[in-house]
């Protein structure tokens, strides 16, 4: 027994639609095999989509509020459908969602008996959303919880049970399924955390404390990988998989590196960009570096914090006080800025004007 969590969405139409009609279109008579509702006033999918809807106007600013949730068995596992029930009842029970809106069916089109839950994040008194952080893995501890209960094999999600995924490569997910099939790179599988770390010992044994970023590259290229960009970080592959760059462990330069961010010269860092030959450009500091380092998993965020704090020293004492600040403290003047500003020259110059008749 297993939960899978999907995108949430803002339609609550299209989900209930999606339920009962799946992706074609055309309803599998074998599809909707029963249904049940909560908090809600009617057991018709469309009609409970609507006051789904009208209750998540209740707060203006959650975003995504319909919520959806499988909860699946195995394919040797022959639940009843009151023991499924039960399941859903207590799954949302237990992640503190019973007093929530939910629509509940079952689904008898697959080899694998399955339910699925439309959800509000919105409460329907206090106005309130559920919180979905950690979602995962809430889901994935109550389930190893009520699989126990009632005497069901559990499987575990993958990233959020170490002891038993440890040594399991993570296969691609359905967007990367999806866009593997259309001629994208996305195909390989992400090597176990286990693999990961047994590959960067072994590429740590050629790196001392000295070493920089090119002996990194050159240590990874020895071992027949690569460094590439995946998201908004990095992976270290080659044609048959990859690891997260920060997955492989590799702090023999790290320490070197903090060192040599640490030492560099900061410039003034300004929020504001520069236009330089027709283009964007920002001014970079030990900061940036430090942060982009942290990306490729060369740095901790430790590191990071101590690059924050020797650039606002830094600032803090090229800050003097200024000639008019001095010359207040010591002659007790007033600055100009008080006293009253002259009018200015287009006002002037209304006031003087001659009203002209037709």
């Amino acid at each position: 027994m297993l939960a899978k969590v999907a995108p949430p969405s803002n339609d609550f139409h299209a989900l209930a639609r999606y339920l009962v009609r799946g992706k074609s279109g055309t309803p599998d008579p074998k599809r909707v095999a029963w249904m049940f509702t909560q908090n809600l006033p009617t057991d018709d999918p469309l009609p409970a989509a609507k006051y789904m809807e009208a209750t998540a106007q209740l707060s203006a600013r959650t975003r995504n509020a319909a919520y959806h949730l499988m909860l699946a068995w195995h394919a040797n596992e022959r639940p009843t459908p009151e023991a499924m029930q039960a399941v859903a009842r207590q799954t949302l029970q237990m992640a503190g969602l019973a007093e929530h809106q939910a629509l509940v069916m079952g689904h008898g089109d697959k080899p694998h008996p399955h339910l699925h839950i439309l959800l509000n994040r919105v409460h329907p008194d206090t106005g309130r959303a559920w919180k979905t952080n950690h979602d995962f893995a809430r889901f994935d501890r109550i389930m190893r919880d009520l699989a126990d209960a009632h005497g069901f094999a559990f499987t575990p999600a993958h990233a959020f049970n170490p002891e038993l995924t440890e040594a399991l490569p993570k296969l691609p997910d359905s967007p990367a399924t999806y866009a593997g099939k259309r001629g994208a790179p996305t195909l390989r599988p992400q090597w176990s955390k286990a693999q990961a770390r047994a590959m960067g010992e072994r590429i740590s044994e050629d790196l001392t404390m000295a070493a920089t970023p090119d002996d990194v590259l050159d240590a990874l290229a020895q071992h027949g990988l690569a460094v590439e960009a995946k998201g908004k970080g990095h992976v270290v592959g080659n044609a048959h998989g990859y690891a997260k760059l920060s997955s492989l462990g590799l702090t023999a330069s790290a320490k070197h590196l903090a060192r040599m961010v640490g030492t560099m010269p900061s410039q003034p860092h300004s929020t504001m960009p520069s236009r330089q030959h027709g283009r964007t450009v920002f001014d970079v500091d030990a900061v940036d570096i430090a942060r982009a380092f942290q990306t490729l998993g060369l740095l901790t965020e430790e590191d990071v914090r101590q690059a924050i704090d020797d650039v606002k020293a830094e600032r803090q004492a090229r800050r003097k006080p200024s000639v008019a600040a001095n010359l207040m403290a010591t002659t007790g003047l007033t600055p100009l800025s008080a006293a009253k500003r002259s009018p200015s020259r287009s006002r002037a110059a209304a006031q003087g004007r001659v009203p002209t008749g037709r």
